[in-house]
């Protein structure tokens, strides 16, 4: 896949219609590099946002299901052969910053760089599907990553995304709470999902 230079500047890309106003305004995207040249000024400082196709957006609150379906995931790949990232960010040039619940890497990123691909996202909703599924999910896409989950809680559902481009995912699976999980990656076990739900239930 070829890789794509950040952009050096912010451009306007799309309008937005402020609430009462007849007026479509442009909206400035950020580039990835102008987003951390924020973040390292610390002026997002306490902000719990992620840098998605040039837009700051504002990251859902984590309640207990969400919280306790992270520690699960952590410990159910911590015996992975990879390097385990929870909730960091993914490096999507040009312009998205995406902050994965999981993600597994081939080998640790350069001092100084966010990671620009994983092995395997992992995403874990349980009111965020609809960005999870049609925002970052093309994005991890783009950034070359192989497998992308989206469990998602309510539904107790797996659906799992292989074969990306350019364009998003070719192909999902849907995997419901009686079946049997396994990600291919060294070191980590099948994963039972009917007990990986009723654990995060209980």
């Amino acid at each position: 896949m070829a890789t794509i230079a950040p952009a050096k500047a912010t451009i306007p890309t799309a309008t937005a219609m402020p609430a009462g106003s007849q007026t479509a305004l442009p909206l400035h995207v950020l580039d990835v590099e102008t987003y951390n040249a924020i973040v390292a000024s610390g002026a997002l400082e306490g902000r719990n946002v992620e840098l998605l196709d040039g837009v700051l957006v504002e990251m859902s609150p984590q309640g207990p299901a969400h919280a306790q379906a992270i520690i699960l995931l952590t410990r159910l790949f911590a015996s992975a052969s990879a390097w385990l990232m929870v909730q960091l960010p993914l490096e999507v040039a040009p312009d998205s910053q995406p902050e994965p619940d999981i993600a597994l890497l081939a080998r640790r990123p350069p001092p100084g760089r966010h990671p620009r691909t994983a092995l395997l996202v992992i995403e874990v909703a349980v009111t965020s599907q609809i960005i999870d599924r049609d925002v970052k999910g093309p994005l991890y896409a783009r950034a070359g990553v192989p497998t992308c989950w989206l469990i998602d809680l309510p539904a107790r559902t797996v659906e799992v995304y292989t074969q990306p481009s350019d364009h998003g995912y070719a192909r999902c699976e849907r995997h419901r709470a009686d079946a049997k999980l396994a990600c291919g990656l060294p070191g980590v076990p099948e994963i039972d999902l009917a007990a990986l739900f009723d654990d995060l239930a209980a």
